[in-house]
């Protein structure tokens, strides 16, 4: 900013300059001119061009100062009360009223006599012209400053929340990768130890921890990928049903374990999106109500809507509010970034992604239209 003011001070200084030295080579031809030249002068100076200079005859010795009044236009009065309160040799600039004028004071001697004359360039408007632009140079600049300062404060805040967002990420998967791994763990001490004799029981308590980890550690790294850009949409036409119905065939196992009644009502219809990234985003989905369902999930497709509900009890408007955030653990103390990935995935295609109690249970929807 102070280089751009030094600019503009040095700006000034020399086109004020120059207009001066156009000014004084004005007054020094119009000087140069007898009589008949100077009546041709006026003549082709007419249009009253910048840089035209103008002689105003203040007369002889011998005239009288009231007869000589009495032929001047009003400006040329004001030009000569102007120079006499103000009598000078040199070339001078005088601001009068509102115009700016470089004016220069001459005697003529004649046998008989001698002759004032003043000669003087009017100026007005180019250096008002010059400190207007002065003027917007500098606004636009402190504009563009305050701007880039603006912009420099909200982006050192949007980084600022970034690494605090990246440094809780961490700590938050770190917590959720040791605590899988701290139970694989202590089943093992305890096998070791002979403390556990049911081998069946902690096998498959060992087995549901590390598929957990397992999981968690997949969409850590499916997030990756996203967030790196190296994912872009690979989109084609997906019959939503057939989707669907082979994600809930590797779940077979499970629901019927838990005894849950999975109700389906596929309409026939095709989305346009990445077959990869649309199954991980649906798997998460329906995943997530299986594992919290009582005893029934119903899933639905129709109109561009897939909508899965389980009956696992509702949530805290609390609990909805930071529902689909990385991590977030809800009021059971569950967490994880299953749904978050899916919002992320559904939202890269346009759509969206919402939840609602609905019948003493969840009910989530994922409108596949904009």
């Amino acid at each position: 900013m102070a280089a751009m003011l030094l600019s503009l001070l040095i700006l000034n200084i020399v086109f004020n300059k120059k207009i001066e030295l156009r000014a004084e080579n004005a007054i020094k031809n119009v000087f140069t001119l007898d009589s008949d030249e100077y009546l041709n002068y006026e003549s082709e100076n007419d249009t009253g061009s910048l840089y035209y200079a103008s002689l105003v005859y203040m007369g002889a010795d011998s005239e009288n100062r009231d007869d000589i009044y009495q032929i001047l236009t009003p400006k040329e009065k004001k030009l000569i009360d102007w120079y006499e309160t103000h009598p000078s040799d040199e070339m001078q600039r005088a601001k009068i009223n509102e115009a700016t004028y470089y004016m220069k004071a001459r005697t003529e001697y004649y046998e008989d006599g001698n002759e004032r004359l003043l000669a003087y360039v009017d100026v007005t408007g180019e250096p008002e012209l010059v400190k207007e632009i002065s003027f917007g140079v500098l606004l636009d600049a402190f504009v563009i400053a305050a701007l880039g300062a603006a912009i420099g404060y909200f982006l050192g805040k949007k980084l600022e929340q970034n690494d605090k967002a990246q440094k809780t990420f961490f700590e938050n998967t770190s917590h959720e990768l040791k605590t899988p791994l701290m139970a694989i763990c202590g089943y093992a001490e305890e096998i070791e130890m002979g403390v556990i004799t049911d081998y069946s029981q902690a096998g498959r308590m060992i087995v549901s921890q590390t598929e957990r980890m397992s999981k968690l550690i997949e969409d850590i790294l499916y997030l990756s990928k996203m967030e790196s850009g190296t994912e872009p949409l690979k989109c084609e036409p997906i019959e939503m049903a057939s989707l669907v119905q082979d994600i809930l065939m590797p779940l077979e196992g499970i629901v019927n374990r838990r005894n849950l009644s999975v109700s389906l009502e596929l309409d026939e219809g095709y989305v346009n999106g990445d077959p990869e990234k649309l199954e991980h985003a649906v798997a998460n989905l329906i995943t997530n109500s299986v594992k919290y369902a009582c005893s029934q999930i119903e899933i639905s497709w129709k109109n561009q809507v897939l909508s899965i509900w389980n009956d696992g009890g509702e949530l805290s408007t609390e609990d909805f509010s930071h529902m689909f955030e990385r991590f977030h653990t809800g009021q059971n103390g569950n967490s994880g970034i299953g749904l978050a990935l899916s919002k992320e995935i559904v939202e890269m295609h346009g759509w969206k992604l919402s939840a609602k109690n609905d019948r003493h249970g969840i009910c989530l929807s994922m409108v596949c239209h904009s």
